[in-house]
């Protein structure tokens, strides 16, 4: 069968016919005095509608089914209406979108793929810590005075670990989902600023970290959900800590940025190296991974910040220099 499929066939076509009607149209016509300008109007209407049906019944057919592939489009397309150069575009713009879409397909699979990782390498250092030590006093450990407390404690302490791993995945997991709702109300910032403050004194006199908050804000009231933003003050604060130097300073400051409130929670710790501050808000990234363990971060803290901070569509901003310190700031509409 002849398939209309290449311009070369469709050229043939179109010299065919075209001399076949001129052909039938003079054989018709050989005995007859018409006038030529009659004879060529005829011959323009009759080409004009071969061409129109044999384009209409060929291509238009085979672009409509595009559209409905591409746009999933349900009915027919008005041929009246039929840009070339409008479909080359829309094609184009398919091909760009499916493009993005598998790009964006290869990076959530990378994703999953490293986040599935991270997991299950957080989950089996305690796991395993917790196998060893219940070996051990299984082996007769337990009734020896000098190990079974020491132990005992190790475990409770490697069980904590594996906790607060899943909670902090949990508190992720509910936040990324539609279920997480974001509660706006008015608050005093200062008010929960000094809650956090004196909710970890006691692991900052440990350090001798200070801890201080410096206000040069106008009105203190904001607008958010006072429980999250409590969570993001207290995951700050605690990095604060854990990563500060002995003796150091972690100081909260307030203050005025045009309508809004800039809250900036800065420390003079042993900082974060450049090459890190892209993948800092990223699931289970660490700068010093075995200082993180020893002090018992989970990694998932600064990942919870970010997306408490977009639910309020806010950022979360860093700067920091090695050995010198790091400064989070972050923005909060104001209330009444």
């Amino acid at each position: 069968m002849f398939k209309i499929n290449t311009p070369f066939k469709f050229a043939i076509l179109i010299s065919i016919l075209v001399n076949l009607i001129l052909l039938l149209m003079l054989f018709v016509f050989k005995n007859k005095h018409i006038e030529l300008y009659f004879f060529i109007i005829l011959f323009f209407v009759i080409i004009f509608v071969c061409v129109y049906f044999l384009i209409k019944n060929t291509f238009f057919e085979r672009i409509n089914l595009v559209y409905k592939n591409i746009y999933q489009y349900k009915g027919d397309m008005l041929f009246g209406k039929l840009n070339i150069a409008d479909v080359e575009q829309h094609v184009a713009n398919w091909a760009n979108a499916k493009e993005q879409e598998l790009i964006e397909y290869k990076k959530d699979q990378d994703y999953r793929r490293d986040f599935l990782g991270n997991v299950s390498h957080e989950l089996k250092t305690p796991i395993f810590n917790i196998q060893g030590y219940v070996q051990t006093l299984l082996d007769g450990g337990l009734y020896d005075d000098e190990i079974n407390l020491k132990y005992l404690k190790r475990l409770n302490k490697s069980v904590n670990r594996m906790i607060n791993i899943v909670e902090d995945l949990e508190d992720i997991s509910w936040l990324e989902s539609e279920q997480s709702l974001i509660e706006f109300q008015s608050f005093s910032i200062l008010e929960l600023a000094n809650d956090v403050c004196d909710s970890f004194e006691i692991q900052a006199s440990e350090m001798k970290i200070k801890l201080q908050i410096v206000n040069k804000a106008s009105i203190l009231n904001v607008l958010g959900d006072r429980e999250k933003i409590h969570q993001v003050f207290s995951n700050l604060i605690s990095n604060s800590i854990k990563y500060g130097k002995k003796g150091g300073l972690t100081e909260i400051k307030l203050l005025d940025f045009e309508d809004k409130l800039l809250i900036e929670i800065s420390d003079n710790g042993i900082g974060i190296d450049a090459s890190s501050l892209d993948r800092l808000f990223e699931r289970f990234y660490r700068v010093d991974k075995n200082r993180s363990r020893e002090i018992g971060g989970t990694g998932l803290g600064l990942a919870i910040v970010k997306h408490i901070l977009e639910g309020h569509n806010q950022t979360i901003n860093v700067r920091s220099t090695k050995d010198l310190g790091s400064t989070f700031s972050f923005i909060l509409e104001k209330g009444e």
